[in-house]
């Protein structure tokens, strides 16, 4: 045992420096993600302003959500967008990266990846006032392109109009191209052997049955974690709205991480805030440890 215990001390003396560089980034990740992790969790137990008002409550602010009906309706909005864009930008970043593979000029397929790579370096705050843009109800590109090919009595105030807004702010940045998803499902498909692909079209198998018995299958783990991703990314997104919205009209567009920054910033519910961040946390963990359980299940 001693021995054993020697040994192992040995190890860890061999890797000191190892150890030593570790430091930095464990106490980085510690005072900036730990620590505000679970002040939140403390918080959302108390009424708090952000300053001296700090009075024990318990969990009132979790009774407090459960009939709350801007949350709930805020809850109810977000199902739907992270839904829709979870499908979207799976499929769409599935069939581009699809596309480079199946280029036989690599000259060709360095061109559009740099073309899919570069919405990466234009800031989303650009992005999202483009499209503001776009659907401005004077002016506006979409309502201009309606009335020039005689769909005039369609143009409408797409962001303004509760039955609309929802559905205008989820095909905002379409055609659904993230960087990293796309990134990510292009190196599952490159690290597929061609000696598959090969032996696929000796037997005669198309495109579409190399894409269903081939590509797919051997891509599943890349596909789970870019659905993932985007439904971690999405529960979290509030600038969109915020910028495009602000929420309204009425709370179509509200979504519970706008509803936590409004909390905190403008009503200085600091304390609600934190209850809001809580729950948002319980809900990307579960769905994180549904989808890979699942997909766990299809590798089975």
């Amino acid at each position: 045992m001693q021995k054993s215990q020697r040994s192992f001390m040995q190890r860890v003396w061999d890797a000191k420096w190892l150890y030593i560089a570790l430091i930095i980034p464990l106490s980085l990740l510690i005072t900036f993600e730990w620590i505000p992790a679970l002040g939140a969790l403390f918080n959302s137990l108390f009424i708090w302003n952000g300053g001296k008002v700090h009075i024990f409550v318990g969990l009132e602010q979790y009774e407090r959500l459960l009939t709350d009906r801007t949350f709930r309706v805020a809850m109810q909005n977000l199902v739907f967008f992270v839904v829709f864009r979870v499908i979207m930008q799976t499929i769409f970043p599935f069939l581009a990266a699809e596309m480079i593979v199946n280029l036989r000029s690599q000259r060709w397929a360095n061109w559009w990846k740099i073309i899919f790579v570069f919405p990466m370096v234009v800031p989303l705050i650009l992005n999202y006032l483009i499209w503001r843009f776009i659907y401005n109800p004077q002016v506006g590109l979409l309502n201009q392109a309606l009335e020039l090919i005689g769909l005039g009595d369609m143009t409408q105030a797409w962001l303004a109009e509760p039955t609309t807004a929802m559905i205008a702010l989820s095909f905002v940045r379409f055609p659904w191209l993230p960087t990293l998803q796309f990134l990510i499902i292009l190196g599952g498909l490159q690290s597929i052997p061609k000696e598959v692909h090969e032996s696929s079209q000796i037997d005669g198998a198309g495109f579409w049955r190399r894409l269903f018995y081939i590509d797919i299958p051997m891509t599943r783990r890349q596909i789970t974690l870019a659905m993932i991703l985007t439904t971690i990314f999405m529960t979290q997104r509030f600038d969109l709205f915020l910028v495009m919205t602000d929420g309204g009209p009425g709370y179509s567009t509200m979504v519970p991480a706008l509803q936590l920054y409004q909390s905190a910033f403008n009503f200085l519910e600091f304390g609600y805030a934190s209850a809001i961040g809580v729950v948002l946390f319980v809900v990307m963990l579960g769905l994180t440890i549904l989808n890979l359980k699942v997909s766990a299940g299809e590798a089975n």
